[in-house]
């Protein structure tokens, strides 16, 4: 049963979102585009009446104090309502992928668990799905609530055992490798903070039009694609992530029928336009609208940018609207990487293999390469770990003060050089005012006293073959203690098969061996989509590492899907 409740005083971002919606109230701010191309088009009045009739209805049920609702839905209309009513009410926002029948991960009931729901939010049609997700190991944490949000059929919610410390917008939970996934604490200050920062490298302004094709519960899908086009006064379009898996062009096709000037993702997709869009259907586009082709999310080879360029310039598409970028939802989004017209440096010996993330004085303030043992700064040219501070760092993981203080507390040696660092656990190198993200602490090979990242190996062997992905494979120690050994699972290119396969490993090994020295002691070949993702479509490479320890992929050379494990997103 609801009741009367006095609105909270609203965050800065609520107050942003309302401003946003009342300028220019007939403007197109947000349009959902289907496969075919139709539009369900939202201008500023009809997100301030429908936003704000959701955040009527959730103060309504869930009364006073703070309170996080997960939300389980697939993009469209439904989310953004809910998202921007639920940031309009002052709730937190937890967002998730909508768990698959039969999934049998705890991952969902954790997140709803962990987060200290009220409820969860679905569609009708994922009900059951949902609960029995959060019935998988005892009883729910939480009731589950569908939409439209009805008064006559809410279940009471858990009321909260206590208020937090400070306001928190979202909880971003990150994926977890070998443990359960955190949750990143984002304030509405720390949104606005990165919000502005994109603005200001990016030239992010009310004229932006932006194509939002990425899962919409992941950072770059949420924060990117559909608040920061708001909060500078543009305009987005938001794809089903589904959409571009089937068929790449229709995003292209979509960012020129929007005339968008703002549109990225990770380096993935980048190659899988290259790989199935034709050089003549490359051609028949008109890509002239974009200015900022962001390639993230993860390391980008270095000649990525270069090809993709290369593959659209016929469609118009700008030498130096293509590049790289780098980020994290501890930061909430954004921390490196600008579009450049000049070419780059050469790049130094230990970052030959990645794209630079190009740097302003403000970023690069921002910004430290340290020796992690040491905790001191590394010199320029030296790889080290990135750390990173500022406004934009979010207010630590949810109920784990020790990983909180470790990972965003971090201080240098040096007392002069400030504290306050969060520390992102990637490795990375600084010249010419370019950040090159080398690969992560954790994803590395020992041999011969040399630290290699995983990435720069899984690319020399899978560029062996056109038959492999090097951005769907994984490379790790079998054995963590000990050196000089590694293991390749490389994932194969929809439809391919090696004609050879043995030959195939002899020259993967003489290629890695002749680099570095290194022992590839196994190597698997498997069907696309096989190895664990997170929810940006990394590749988890400690998880996979434990599968293979376990015994979870068979010896056969192509294991047919059905003999394969789930692995899960």
């Amino acid at each position: 049963m609801t009741r009367a409740v006095p609105p909270a005083p609203p965050s800065a971002l609520a107050e942003a979102l309302a401003q946003t919606f009342a300028d220019r109230p007939e403007r197109e701010r947000i349009v959902i585009r289907s496969r075919q191309g139709a539009r369900d088009v939202f201008t500023g009045d009809r997100l301030a009446a429908e936003a704000g009739a959701v955040a009527r209805a959730l103060r309504g049920w869930l009364g006073p104090g703070a309170h996080s609702l997960v939300l389980a839905l697939p993009a469209g209309a439904e989310f953004v309502v809910t998202l921007l009513g639920g940031l309009l009410a002052g709730v937190t926002l937890v967002p998730v992928p909508v768990p698959r029948p039969g999934s049998h991960s705890d991952r969902f009931r954790h997140i709803a668990a962990d987060s200290r729901a009220a409820a969860v939010l679905c569609l009708p049609a994922h009900a059951e799905a949902v609960a029995a997700a959060l019935a998988l190991d005892g009883t729910p944490p939480c009731p589950v609530a569908t939409l439209p949000l009805d008064p006559a059929r809410l279940p009471d919610p858990v009321r909260p055992a206590a208020a937090p410390d400070l306001p928190v917008a979202v909880i971003q939970y990150t994926s977890g490798s070998t443990r359960l996934p955190r949750g990143v604490r984002v304030t509405p200050d720390n949104i606005l903070a990165n919000a502005a920062l994109v603005a200001r490298c990016w030239g992010m302004d009310e004229q932006a039009r932006f194509v939002n094709w990425l899962p919409h519960y992941h950072d770059m899908g949420l924060m990117g694609g559909i608040l920061y086009p708001l909060l500078c006064g543009g305009f987005s379009a938001q794809m089903s992530p589904l959409d571009f898996i089937r068929r790449p062009a229709l995003w292209l096709e979509a960012i020129a029928a929007e005339r968008a000037g703002f549109s990225g993702g990770p380096a993935f997709a980048f190659a899988d336009c290259l790989r199935r869009i034709a050089p003549d259907a490359a051609a028949a586009l008109d890509l002239t609208c974009w200015r900022r082709a962001f390639i993230g999310a993860e390391p980008v080879p270095a000649g990525l940018p270069a090809a993709f360029h290369a593959h659209f310039a016929a469609a118009g598409l700008a030498h130096e609207a293509v590049f790289a970028c780098y980020g994290m939802a501890e930061m909430t989004l954004f921390a490196a990487g600008l579009p450049g017209a000049d070419r780059p440096p050469p790049a130094p010996p230990a970052a030959r293999a990645v794209a630079p993330c190009r740097l302003t004085p403000e970023l690069g303030a921002g910004l430290a390469i340290v020796d992690p043992i040491a905790r001191t700064r590394r010199p320029e040219g030296a790889e080290g770990e990135i750390w990173l501070r500022g406004p934009s760092r979010g207010a630590g993981y949810l109920g784990l003060p020790g990983d909180t203080a470790e990972t965003f507390g971090a201080a240098l040696d040096d007392p002069s050089d400030g504290s306050g660092w969060l520390r992102t656990g990637d490795l990375g190198v600084i010249a010419e005012d370019a950040l090159y993200v080398t690969g992560r602490i954790k994803d590395v090979v020992f041999c011969n006293g040399r630290t290699l990242a995983a990435p720069e190996i899984e690319w020399l062997a899978c560029g062996s073959s056109e038959v492999l992905n090097p951005m769907a494979a994984a490379v790790f120690m079998p054995d963590p203690a000990r050196g000089g050994q590694a293991v390749l699972l490389a994932e194969l290119r929809l439809g391919e098969t090696p004609p050879d396969p043995d030959t195939l490993r002899q020259t993967i090994r003489r290629a890695v061996t002749g680099e570095w020295g290194l022992d590839l002691v196994e190597i698997l070949f498997l069907p696309r989509g096989r190895l664990p993702r997170t929810s940006s479509g990394k590749i988890r490479r400690r998880a996979a590492a434990e599968l293979w320890r376990d015994g979870a992929w068979p010896p056969e050379t192509v294991p047919s899907v059905k003999e394969m494990p789930e692995c899960p997103s």
